[in-house]
């Protein structure tokens, strides 16, 4: 097997850039590389939670990925529980697992 066959076998992941917020500017290529993914799409956006949501949900099926790379994790933030919902969230610090349960918050807002 080349490495080119050995690229296309890794499964897939797309990247996800919220436009009005300044980024780390990570290399989402290299960063799914780290955590084992393939980058074959990045969705730059300037929409809300809904709509951001659904077209990230959207490219997920029509390129049949298992996770989510973003620059930072304010990018993924209003939408982090649908993006586990879905598949993986790769961020710069840390990965979040498909299927990933978030804290909620207790009794004024504390978690």
């Amino acid at each position: 097997m080349t490495s080119r066959d050995a690229m296309l076998n890794q499964p897939r992941a797309i990247g996800f850039v919220h436009r009005e917020i300044r980024g780390t500017g990570a290399d989402l290529c290299a960063l799914a590389g780290r955590h084992g993914y393939r980058l074959v799409f990045t969705v730059v956006a300037d929409t809300g939670p809904v709509i951001s949501g659904l077209v990230v949900a959207h490219h997920l099926w029509e390129f049949e990925a298992e996770a989510v790379v973003v620059p930072g994790f304010e990018h993924a933030e209003p939408i982090r529980s649908l993006i586990t919902d879905l598949a993986a969230l790769i961020t710069p610090m840390q990965i979040y697992p498909w299927g990933y349960h978030w804290p909620t918050p207790g009794p004024g807002g504390r978690r």
